[in-house]
C-alpha cells in the first residue's frame, strides 16, 4: 500500500514537472553595437531593455572603460567590437584596429590591448572588416589569440566570403555568425521588417542572432517589441549562450 502511494506520488510530480516545462516559441540573441564614443542617459537605456542585451564596445574609444565597467556593474555582457580593414573607405581612424599587413606577434598584441582595457569582455565581434575576414591568414593569427585567451567571437558577417565563424570552428574557438542587421537602414518600418526576420528565424534555427546599434530609432523600437515577443513566447539570450 504504502509503495503504491510512493509511486503515484512520484509519477503525478514527474507528470506535472513536464507539463510546467515551456517550450519557447524560439531563442534570439541581440547584440547592440557601436558603444563608447558617446556615454549619456541614451546610451543608459540600451542597458534596460533586457538583462541578456549583449553590448558591444570599439576599444580605444573614448567611454570604452567606463561603459565596460557600467556593463558590468549593471550584469550587462560586453564584447570587444573590434574594428577591422573594410574594403569601404571611410576617415575614421581607430587606436586599435586589424588589418591583413599586421603580422601575428602584432595581432596578439592588439587584441590583448582590447581585453586589457575591457577585462570584462567575454568575446570579441568584428566593426566592420569585410576586408579583414576575407584574409585566411589573419584570421589564423585572430584564432590563435582568442583561444589562448578563451575568449569567443561573433562574426558579424560583413562580407559573403568571410573566413572568420569557419576559422574559429576549426580552431577551436566558440563562435556564432549574425543572421540579420536590424538597422542598417535607419527607417521604421524597414526596422520592423528585419526584427520580424529575425523572429521568423528563430523557428527555424537553435537560435537567431541579430545585430542593431546605438540608434534612437533602435532603442525606441527594442523597447517596444522586447516585452511583446517575451509574452509571445520568445526568448532571449546572451551571447555567451548562443556561441558554440
Amino acid at each position: 500500500m504504502l509503495l503504491g502511494i510512493c509511486y503515484f506520488l512520484i509519477f503525478n510530480s514527474t507528470k506535472k514537472t513536464k507539463h510546467d516545462i515551456k517550450i519557447p516559441k524560439g531563442t534570439i540573441c541581440l547584440v547592440v553595437d557601436d558603444f563608447g564614443f558617446i556615454f549619456d542617459d541614451f546610451v543608459k537605456d540600451f542597458f534596460q531593455l533586457h538583462n541578456n542585451l549583449t553590448v558591444a564596445i570599439i576599444p580605444g574609444s573614448p567611454f570604452a572603460k567606463q561603459i565596460a565597467e557600467y556593463a558590468h556593474r549593471n550584469n550587462i555582457e560586453s564584447i570587444v567590437h573590434m574594428p577591422m580593414e573594410s574594403y569601404e573607405k571611410n576617415n575614421q581612424n581607430y587606436p586599435i584596429e586589424l588589418n591583413e599587413k599586421l603580422n601575428s606577434l602584432l595581432v596578439e598584441q592588439r587584441v590583448k590591448e582590447a581585453f586589457i582595457e575591457n577585462p570584462y569582455a567575454l568575446g570579441m565581434n568584428n566593426h566592420q572588416g569585410s576586408k579583414a575576414t576575407t584574409s585566411l591568414q589573419l584570421m589564423k593569427d585572430l584564432a590563435r589569440t582568442l583561444k589562448s585567451l578563451d575568449k569567443y567571437f561573433l562574426d558579424s558577417f560583413t562580407h559573403p566570403e568571410s573566413r572568420a565563424y569557419i576559422t574559429m570552428r576549426r580552431y577551436g574557438v566558440a563562435t556564432q555568425l549574425r543572421q540579420i542587421f536590424i538597422d542598417h537602414v535607419e527607417d521604421e518600418q524597414h526596422i520592423l521588417k528585419n526584427l520580424d526576420s529575425l523572429v521568423n528565424l528563430s523557428h527555424e534555427m537553435d537560435i537567431a542572432v541579430g545585430i542593431g546599434h546605438i540608434k534612437p530609432l533602435t532603442l525606441k523600437i527594442l523597447k517596444e517589441k522586447i516585452p511583446l515577443l517575451e509574452q509571445n513566447g520568445y526568448r532571449f539570450i546572451a551571447l555567451s549562450q548562443a556561441v558554440r
